[in-house]
């Protein structure tokens, strides 16, 4: 049962799993389909410890009073809120909220806990949870819900499985040498359009923590500096910063955890402001990009929302694909402060055709984690290891792949992943996917698209 793992993989399935079920339902909103299937039909919770605290969850991200900080005390142990403050966990309950009602549809009782799987009008979700000896909460994870799918037995299956994918998709498996370097080639176990450019979303925050990184090497930055969040530094969902009030200090050590944790876009610009914008351009060619210009200038998260989904900016993005990089830069600089209103953009439709996203090809994202392993390697870069390995993205097996580093990304009509896994016997591997189509659709299941990376691990753990 995953409530009996350590403290750090509570963290990360509250946090990560909580922030990123938001994100699922804002795309299943902005994307849903024509055809309405019927309403399921709520199941009542068991009346035991841990179904009364199931059923605490459920009212909770229902409810239209705001959690307070006193009531997550009252439900969560102290070995949860030891590593997630219960200020955190009242802002990412409030994002819970905007995917509401949520009820009940099917439970399933285990020794110490429940599944029950959450059902709203705009996501499915797959809770698990278990109590202490206290009844406290001790163990708490919202994923998808496992698609319908069939495992594949073999490399060969699982290119079939790929190809069968409704989105335009690409997937490389790589190992890559324990001595390799940042531009070092490896053996491509898998490759499926492996030479494809396609948008990344948020895999694009590993070249900001590049940044970071270096910032903090050249002794221009430290760990311990702090940001400040305003009305003009505040972005959207993913992440909990922007719910904070302005004027808040953030650590550049905890943005860049929250940045790659949870997918943070607030802390995202905060860091991208700080380091700045051309270091983060520069760091496409440090880590290995095979063409920056790609991402000349580098968007913000504020900035892609306003240019790729805002009202404001039609012409903009109309133009944006032809436009050289001045007059990229020049629309950037004139883009409004102050703060987003989530309902004011049109996620329904997509904008990475039209250049407006990050892009990068399976190559250049073996690159890159590579990099960031070497800057982990230094006395001024030890922070990076963990930041990258807090969040897994998926369901390993800890004793077959001891450190895996992740970072995903999506946005309307992209989703796309990467992983590097380190096994146990000391290969190490990077996996890659990415996935893109003009109907948002097309890429909200991401049980049935990232099935396949599970897939292909469990293929190198039998080796």
């Amino acid at each position: 049962m995953r409530a009996q793992r350590s403290g750090s993989l509570r963290r990360r399935s509250i946090v990560a799993a909580l922030a990123t079920a938001v994100a699922l339902a804002v795309s299943a909103c902005a994307s849903s389909g024509p055809e309405a299937s019927a309403a399921p039909t709520a199941v009542a919770l068991p009346d035991t410890a841990v179904g009364k605290k199931a059923q605490w969850v459920l009212y909770t991200i229902n409810s239209d009073e705001e959690t307070t900080e006193a009531e997550i005390e009252q439900n969560i142990a102290p070995v949860m809120l030891e590593q997630v403050p219960a200020s955190q966990i009242v802002a990412i309950v409030g994002q819970m909220g905007d995917a509401k009602p949520w009820i009940a549809t099917s439970v399933t009782e285990a020794t110490g806990g429940l599944t029950v799987l959450l059902h709203s009008s705009s996501a499915e979700l797959q809770m698990q949870i278990s109590v202490d000896e206290q009844q406290l909460i001790n163990g708490l994870l919202f994923q998808q819900p496992p698609a319908d799918r069939t495992p594949a037995a073999s490399w060969k299956e699982l290119k079939k499985n790929v190809a069968a994918l409704p989105a335009d998709t690409s997937m490389t498996v790589t190992r890559v040498d324990a001595e390799a370097d940042a531009a070092g080639a490896g053996e491509r176990i898998v490759d499926i359009a492996g030479d494809e450019t396609k948008p990344l979303g948020s895999i694009f925050k590993l070249y900001v923590l590049g940044a970071v990184a270096d910032a903090v090497a050249a002794g221009t930055l430290s760990w311990d500096d702090n940001l400040i969040i305003s009305d003009d530094t505040r972005s959207l969902p993913s992440g909990v910063l922007q719910d904070q009030p302005s004027g808040t200090l953030v650590s550049v050590r905890e943005a860049a955890t929250k940045m790659i944790e949870i997918s943070d876009n607030t802390a995202t610009d905060l860091l991208i402001d700080r380091v700045g914008r051309e270091a983060v351009e520069a760091q496409l060619a440090v880590m290995g990009h095979h063409d920056p210009a790609l991402n000349t200038p580098f968007l913000k998260t504020r900035e892609l929302f306003q240019l790729g989904f805002g009202p404001d900016f039609g012409d903009a993005r109309a133009s944006w694909a032809d436009a050289g990089v001045d007059q990229r830069r020049a629309v950037l600089g004139s883009m409004p402060g102050g703060v987003l209103e989530l309902n004011s953009f049109d996620l329904s439709t997509t904008a990475w055709q039209q250049g407006i996203d990050w892009f990068a090809d399976p190559a250049d994202l073996v690159a890159a984690h590579l990099a960031l392993q070497q800057k982990a390697a230094t006395p001024t870069g030890e922070p990076v290891r963990g930041i990258l390995s807090a969040n897994p993205g998926l369901q390993f097996d800890s004793e077959v792949f001891p450190y895996i580093a992740f970072k995903g990304g999506s946005a309307p009509g992209v989703l796309a992943g990467s992983w590097l896994l380190e096994r146990a016997d000391g290969e190490r591997f990077v996996i890659t996917m990415q996935s893109s189509s003009l109907d948002p659709a097309d890429v909200t299941d991401t049980a049935l698209i990232f099935g396949n990376v599970t897939d292909a691990a469990k293929l190198l753990a039998d080796e």
